[in-house]
């Protein structure tokens, strides 16, 4: 076992439960869920306020209700716990805190105040719009964000005033009444259709017109940010996210290999879920290579990566892994290129050791000290190319065959694996057997530890033992699930 997994195997036994509720109540499904309830509980409180409080659906609606509010107490609860920043939890989620109270509902109009969890909705759809184009996303964010301004007001307004003067001024008598005097008075910043007569529907109608003058304010300035600058670019920092990550990948440096990587991890079912943070010295946002990606678990930081604080900023004690390229963003000699990234490198095996470290060297006579530091994988981008392209000529083409292991996007790939116990003992060849009947996959090679460090023989002898702790390279169309019920049919 590599200094890796174990410190996988104490971070597991350390915080299990936590991170995986972190990773639950941030996953895309759980997000959409909680969109989902939040709109069936703006639905119940709209059917609550119309239906009388004797009718027969109503205590049914009202159990419905709470047990809704139930759900999303125990949602921020989770959220609560797994933050590390109590304090910003607060300052974060107090309307979403506020809506759900559970003593509320008992004062009538302040019943209301489930409605703002439509604020939430917003948030949650902003947040997983980055799945799909940067341009596309803005605009579908600044117009979401719009309709539920509209409707927030509207419905607010139209269901406290038909509370507060529903049962006395016949100009409200009906909710669908109410309704169209809330929009129209919104839109025309001046009361149409009706005029409250109680202190409380005074009040309520000027709400309503400062939120109409608020709301040609906030749409005017959407509209000119999207023209002027796509109001939000994915080079948007957000510092406050940075601080709940928990097992993301840092990258330092950036290159214009950097959105390729970005790519391939994110096409990887395993990670296509796993935050990623970008820290560099950027001069300019790397919009147009970075079009194609999932912006949604996508975060850039700018800073220098070889100092303790920024590492910090981003979160590097809670990474799991981190990639170091050779930075580009700012024109510097190869050598402090290479420089730069050996003493990013020392600095993250200092604060946090064991995190999985791949590091892009421009010349392999750096790698000494990489070596000594504990980084895992060395990679010399431009040795690599070369023996690509050696290969491919001294066969005459091999390239698609390297291009398709090299990549999870298509075909088969590569990937390494531990032996299920019931599998020592077993040769080179019986392991083959086994592994392309269960999972279609053919071993390559054998990772095996010698003397404290970890050798790979490549295409070993077919009678060659395997060892308990011994690991696979192999080459498959997805990644292998062995267990000991695997069985040999041979």
């Amino acid at each position: 076992m590599n200094k890796l997994e174990s410190q996988r195997s104490l971070e597991s036994r350390q915080i299990p439960m936590q991170s995986q509720v972190d990773r639950f109540i941030h996953a895309p499904a759980t997000e959409a869920t909680l969109m989902v309830l939040i709109l069936a509980s703006v639905g119940l409180v709209t059917t609550e306020v119309v239906l009388d409080a004797h009718s027969v659906p109503y205590p049914q609606l009202v159990r419905l209700d709470v047990l809704l509010t139930s759900i999303f107490a125990v949602e921020l609860s989770l959220r609560y716990w797994v933050a590390r920043s109590k304090d910003r939890f607060f300052r974060q989620y107090w309307i979403d805190i506020l809506a759900i109270m559970p003593l509320l509902p008992i004062f009538g109009i302040f019943r209301l105040l489930r409605l703002l969890r439509l604020l939430r909705v917003g948030v949650l759809a902003n947040r997983n719009l980055g799945r799909i184009s940067s341009p596309l996303a803005v605009s579908i964010g600044a117009q979401l964000g719009i309709f539920l301004g509209v409707g927030l007001i509207v419905l607010v307004g139209a269901l406290g005033i038909f509370l507060l003067e529903g049962k006395e001024n016949p100009d409200f008598a009906s909710l669908k009444d109410a309704l169209w005097w809330s929009f129209f008075t919104l839109i025309s910043v001046e009361p149409i259709s009706g005029e409250a007569q109680t202190d409380g529907g005074r009040f309520l109608t000027l709400l309503i017109l400062v939120g109409g003058l608020t709301l040609f304010a906030v749409f005017t300035g959407v509209v000119s940010a999207v023209m002027v600058q796509r109001l939000k670019t994915v080079m948007d920092i957000r510092p406050f996210e940075l601080d709940e990550l928990r097992d993301h990948i840092a990258i330092c440096g950036w290159n214009r290999s950097g959105h390729l990587i970005i790519q391939e991890l994110q096409a990887d079912p395993d990670l296509r879920h796993c935050s990623i943070v970008v820290v560099a010295e950027f001069t300019e946002a790397p919009e147009r290579d970075l079009r194609n990606v999932d912006h949604s678990r996508l975060y850039f930081y700018d800073g220098d990566y070889t100092t303790i604080d920024v590492l910090e900023s981003i979160g590097i004690h809670y990474a799991s892994r981190a990639i170091l390229l050779a930075d580009a963003t700012r024109p510097r000699s190869d050598q402090d290129r290479d420089a730069r990234t050996v003493l990013a490198a020392l600095t993250i095996e200092k604060l946090k050791p064991g995190i999985y470290t791949c590091a892009q060297l421009l010349d392999r006579k750096n790698n000494v000290q990489l070596n000594s530091a504990g980084v895992e994988d060395i990679i010399v981008a431009d040795e690599v190319a070369s023996h690509l392209i050696a290969t491919s000529t001294r066969n005459l083409g091999a390239s698609d065959v390297l291009a398709e292991l090299l990549t999870v996007q298509i075909g088969n790939q590569i990937y390494k694996i531990s032996l299920p116990e019931n599998w020592g003992n077993l040769t080179f060849w019986q392991a083959a057997e086994r592994l392309k009947q269960c999972c279609d996959a053919m071993p390559l090679a054998i990772e095996r530890k010698t003397n404290g460090k970890y050798k790979t023989l490549v295409n070993p002898a077919q009678d060659e033992s395997l060892l308990e702790m011994d690991r696979l390279i192999v080459m498959a169309p997805k990644a292998p699930r062995l267990n000991d019920s695997v069985k040999f049919r041979g």
